[in-house]
């Protein structure tokens, strides 16, 4: 029932003209993208089909440097530890909503995904991606109660996870960051553990997947 009225509701809040990216970072709240003004946003999206790295230095000091672009999509390295990815994704009645995935290393990187209306009203992340955690990363059909794995488990005391846009479609891939947290002898403990590949997360029009 509670995800017939969040359907319910994005069909509602929905209703504004599907438009391309560029509009929506000019418009990006300031507590997303922190420090770059009026001037330097319409510098990081024009022009719209050059591929070329473009640099702007914002109210802090840091250097933001566009790493890619397209209609739906812009990745920017907001600073030497932080990488910020703005992504439209596409309902079912023709319209769109928002996802932030906003990155920070150090040295491990950890990501959080957001999601907005396109005009910037914050909707429910619980409601649009599934919960990622430590088990996500575990590979299916271990034995958990032999004693390497209990071994190696126990050293996951967190879960540094890497979320990233596809530009080319809009999948979501979740990379397990967990090699720079632990020792080299832990890691190596664990690796026969852990999927191989990035877990990935896919959008159907109404949530990921």
């Amino acid at each position: 029932m509670k995800k017939i009225f969040f359907i319910l509701f994005l069909l509602i809040t929905g209703l504004v003209q599907a438009q391309n990216i560029s509009p929506l970072v000019i418009a990006m709240p300031d507590d997303i993208l922190i420090g770059i003004t009026l001037d330097q946003r319409k510098l990081l999206i024009a022009p719209e089909n050059d591929t070329t790295d473009i640099l702007v230095v914002n109210a802090v000091g840091d250097t933001v440097k566009r790493l890619g672009f397209s209609e739906d999509f812009i990745s920017l390295q907001t600073s030497k530890v932080g990488n910020l990815q703005v992504k439209l994704l596409p309902l079912v009645n023709n319209t769109q909503i928002i996802g932030v995935i906003t990155t920070v290393c150090g040295p491990a990187c950890d990501s959080r995904i957001n999601f907005y209306t396109t005009d910037w009203q914050p909707l429910a992340q619980s409601d649009l991606f599934p919960e990622t955690s430590k088990e996500s990363f575990i590979k299916n059909g271990v034995d958990r109660n032999s004693e390497a794995f209990l071994n190696a488990y126990a050293t996951l005391d967190m879960t540094p996870v890497k979320l990233s846009f596809s530009a080319t479609d809009r999948n979501v891939s979740a990379v397990y960051d967990i090699k720079k947290y632990l020792s080299k002898e832990d890691y190596e403990q664990l690796l026969p553990f852990l999927k191989e590949a990035p877990v990935t997360y896919t959008w159907d029009k109404f949530v990921y997947r």
